[in-house]
């Protein structure tokens, strides 16, 4: 069972596009701008994205965008080794942030600067 969110989906995805820009997680916005386009073009995918990211868990966020890639695929000989896995990550922290702020006010900024402590980000 996850958080509710407290949000509508169009102010979800805002504050979760914010989460993500403020932490740096590129390829997590670009995954996330992949689902939203495919929601666009598929009313079942929209409804899988409207139910993952407003009432979903990780493992429904992990399903929404396996479409995009394999989570468990085996590393690459690049950086980053797991690209996929890094932004379904990045996707499902930033969700937790946005849910918590609903909740409590502020540990949505207090998620992001962690993060970016721990990333090193000024």
């Amino acid at each position: 069972m996850g958080l509710p969110d407290s949000y509508t989906l169009t102010e979800t995805l805002d504050k979760l596009r914010y989460v993500l820009t403020e932490t740096r997680r590129t390829g997590a916005l670009e995954l996330l701008d992949k689902a939203v386009s495919k929601s666009r073009e598929d009313d079942a995918y929209a409804k899988q994205l409207e139910v993952a990211l407003l009432r979903g868990s990780t493992l429904e966020c992990r399903e929404l965008f396996a479409v995009f890639g394999d989570y468990i695929a085996p590393p690459r000989e690049t950086f980053p080794p797991y690209p996929h896995m890094d932004a379904v990550n990045g996707i499902d922290s930033g969700m937790l942030a946005v849910k918590l702020e609903g909740q409590t006010p502020g540990a949505m900024q207090e998620s992001i600067d962690f993060v970016k402590l721990m990333r090193g980000i000024a």
